[in-house]
């Protein structure tokens, strides 16, 4: 049990969000300085994923995997926004390189990064959301199978 409890306070996955779970709303600005909010996106999903750093080979991935399934997504009423504690200069550049067409954001502070718990003992995770119409968890993604996340969340749709 003490080790149970010593790996929660580590990782901080005891108390990830989960399903039905109100997802915590945020402002944050995206890599031309424009503000977005999940409040702007009620009645509409959005798949929110979080990642270490832009540049990274297997962050990069995985924005391509969900530029590759942005059209889909988008046909069914999703909104895409990738978040890492990057600064907006740095998102601007990763944003061109990998000519993506969804919005990366900003959280050099890291408040959005921990309150969706995507923050563990050595940093950053791959993690990533389906909110709902509703404001809510409807799906977490956070398997090592992270360049998945965007086709998992067509089929859970």
């Amino acid at each position: 049990m003490l080790w149970y409890v010593i790996i929660c306070m580590l990782s901080i996955q005891c108390f990830a969000l989960d399903f039905g779970d109100d997802a915590p709303d945020f402002a944050l600005f995206d890599q031309e300085g424009y503000t977005h909010t999940l409040k702007e996106h009620r009645g509409q999903f959005v798949l929110l994923f979080f990642y270490p750093r832009d540049f990274s080979f297997h962050s990069a991935q995985l924005a391509k995997s969900f530029e590759l399934k942005y059209s889909e997504l988008k046909a069914k009423n999703v909104v895409i926004y990738g978040v890492s504690n990057d600064f907006m200069k740095t998102h601007l550049d990763f944003h061109t390189k990998m000519q993506l067409t969804y919005d990366l954001l900003s959280d050099p502070d890291e408040e959005v990064i921990k309150k969706y718990k995507a923050k563990g003992l050595l940093g950053g995770k791959f993690i990533s959301y389906l909110i709902g119409p509703d404001g809510r968890v409807f799906k977490k993604y956070e398997d090592n199978l992270s360049f998945k996340h965007p086709m998992r969340a067509l089929s859970d749709l």
